[in-house]
This record gives C-alpha cells, structure tokens and sequence, in this order.
C-alpha cells in the first residue's frame, strides 16, 4: 500500500515515517486493502481500493446501491476503527 499508514489515536492517514505529524504520537499502523475510512468533513465512506503515492482510490457505494471508485488525497481521510 505504499507506505500509508494510520494513528490509532486521531485515525488520520498519512505517509508516517516514525510518528503522527497531527497528533504527535507513535501509535501507528500500516493501512491495508479493503479498510473502512471516511473522508473528512463528509459523510462519504468508502473502503480502500488501492493507493499510488499519496491519492487513495476509494470503493463508494451509493444509495441506489452503485458502487463507484473515487479518488482522494491521502490527507483528506480517516480510519473507521
């Protein structure tokens, strides 16, 4: 997954090297496929479908029941725990 992880405190994903930038803590784990996250500020969710750098493809699906990949930076997502 390219080097994305996630803070088990604040849930943001980011490319971490030893600790969370946002947060400050050394809480963190690597983000794999199919994760639930959430985009921040919105009520889109989706899971993850795969990752290039920092842009991260997500799987929506919609209320019609359609499933759509979208594409989001990296910073603009959180973990659903």
């Amino acid at each position: 997954m390219n080097n994305l992880h996630y803070c088990m405190d604040c849930r943001r994903i980011a490319s971490f090297n030893e600790g969370c930038t946002y947060c400050e803590s050394e809480n963190i784990k690597g983000l794999t496929k199919k994760a639930p996250v959430n985009v921040i500020g919105t009520k889109v969710k989706g899971n993850v479908f795969n990752s290039n750098g920092e842009t991260v493809n997500l799987i929506c699906v919609g209320p019609d029941k359609e499933k759509t990949i979208r594409e989001y930076e990296a910073d603009q997502l959180q973990k659903i725990l």
